[in-house]
């Protein structure tokens, strides 16, 4: 984790949060923020720069040195990949793997760190179509819709893509009924452990589902009076229990239980509106 020093100085508790949830969220899928990153994501916070600045001096950058280069077209129709690479498609038109990994990083914590921030209504739960549309839209532009290709990491398949609107609609209905009930951390982590396995092996994005997925958690979780507090859970932790939850079978129930720990260390007492 990054060092934070006097930044923290600069930011409110809620500011100083939603910085730390933000970093956590994203070590979650691999980044390792510079103190430049940090600083930046803290300027942010406090106004000092605008979303758009705050992207374009990335993307600028970006674009400086990996500028257009010429491609080998195959015939085979890959609908989320520029053709002849395996990167996909995204707003910036940016064709090199690593720099687009970077850009998706910046570009989401910036979304995430001021999400964080916000005041949200007492009633309902998030829609992870919605969360992933704001989280995303600056990359791809079909943030907020479900995949239309089968996908699998390794030698596990998440779910078909012909059964994931009934999914999506299971997940909203077992979100709804978590949020706002009582209970003992135990009860609660229980619960969100179902949750959650039930929508890693959904899967229901092209990418960005970890991130996607650990907002709804967290706005869930909120909604029960507690605080999920992604700094308590390790990167190697989180792959693991999301590996040994997959079904063994693609048509298969997904196992909770390898994230009922991870979860329940990271529940605390919520403190004022997230």
């Amino acid at each position: 984790m990054t060092d934070f020093g006097s930044l923290h100085q600069r930011l409110t508790a809620q500011q100083r949060d939603a910085l730390l949830q933000t970093i956590a969220a994203e070590a979650l899928e691999g980044w390792s923020p510079t103190a430049e990153n940090t600083s930046d994501l803290v300027d942010l916070l406090l106004g000092r720069v605008l979303y758009g600045a705050y992207l374009g001096k990335y993307l600028g950058r970006a674009r400086e040195n990996h500028g257009h280069r010429q491609r080998k077209l195959i015939a085979r129709r890959r609908p989320y990949l520029i053709p002849g690479t395996t990167v996909l498609r995204n707003n910036f038109d940016i064709e090199d793997a690593a720099a687009l990994q970077h850009l998706e990083f910046v570009s989401t914590a910036g979304r995430l760190v001021r999400m964080h921030t916000r005041t949200t209504s007492p009633d309902g739960v998030a829609d992870p179509l919605v969360l992933h549309q704001e989280l995303f839209a600056d990359v791809y532009s079909w943030a907020g819709r479900l995949r239309i290709v089968d996908i699998r990491k390794g030698d596990s398949w998440f779910a078909p893509v012909d059964i994931l609107d009934e999914r999506m609609a299971e997940i909203i209905t077992t979100a709804t009924e978590i949020a706002g009930s009582t209970g003992t951390d135990s009860v609660l982590a229980y619960r969100l452990a179902q949750l959650y396995a039930l929508y890693n092996h959904t899967h229901p994005f092209r990418e960005g589902n970890g991130r996607t997925g650990t907002l709804f958690l967290q706005r869930v979780a909120a909604r029960s009076g507690r605080r999920l507090d992604l700094t308590a859970v390790t990167r190697a932790d989180w792959l693991q229990a999301s590996r040994d939850s997959m079904p063994f079978r693609r048509d298969g129930v997904p196992d909770h239980r390898p994230f009922l720990g991870v979860l329940l260390r990271a529940l605390t007492p919520r403190v004022g509106r997230t």
